[in-house]
């Protein structure tokens, strides 16, 4: 088994993303919940996918761990466009650092915890 089939047998979304906030790797989980392929989610940033206006937490998060260089842990509540869902997630994001340790984007792990969806 490879590191893809494992993250993409978890039930909880499993991404990274680069400085600018574009996805670069998405597992299983993501495409299904933006209900598209990986070739079309990977390159594109959160407003392709939620309502930021609503989301703005999501903006927020990934922003402090890139300026600040230290992971968040907290929830998030999203709006997914593709569904209009109001999504909560406790999410868990680190930065990712290049060979000199600057910090070149974030991986993510978000477990949905919406009470209806339990």
């Amino acid at each position: 088994m490879n590191g893809d089939q494992i993250l993409d047998a978890l039930d909880v979304a499993v991404y990274a993303k680069d400085r600018e906030g574009r996805y670069t790797y998405v597992n299983r989980y993501v495409r299904d919940l933006f209900r598209l392929p990986a070739a079309e989610i990977l390159g594109k940033d959160d407003s392709h996918f939620f309502d930021l206006e609503q989301s703005n937490a999501l903006k927020l998060n990934d922003a402090e761990v890139m300026t600040s260089g230290r992971a968040v842990e907290r929830e998030e509540r999203d709006v997914v466009k593709a569904t209009g869902e109001q999504r909560i997630y406790w999410t868990v994001k680190s930065p990712l650092r290049d060979a000199s340790g600057n910090v070149i984007g974030l991986c993510g792990m978000s477990v949905d915890i919406t009470p209806s969806r339990h």
